[in-house]
């Protein structure tokens, strides 16, 4: 029956992998990443290593994701052109 949650964890791993690559927000593939993280935290966990899941969740699902976000927060201030970012340009009518 365990078996059956590994493939399913496997599953979800790939498919969160996929994401990260294929996502053009970046925003959109941080959460992917995060995904991914807690998922294999979860296998871990299936597995019997639950001190190594607990260091995939602190690392892979909530420090890593999140010193990306923050790296692309501070990226987004410093680029006027957002079309550079693949984001549709701010409306003109709507600055101030």
């Amino acid at each position: 029956m365990f078996w059956v949650l590994d493939y399913l964890c496997l599953a979800v791993v790939l498919t969160g992998a996929v994401l990260v690559v294929r996502l053009r927000n970046l925003a959109g593939a941080a959460m992917a990443l995060s995904l991914v993280g807690t998922v294999l935290g979860l296998l871990f966990v299936v597995l019997g290593a639950p001190d190594d899941a607990h260091a995939q969740i602190v690392v892979g699902a909530i420090a890593l994701p999140t010193l990306y976000l923050i790296a692309i927060g501070k990226t987004r201030t410093d680029v006027e052109d957002r079309t550079e970012l693949g984001e549709p340009a701010d409306d003109p009518d709507e600055r101030p």
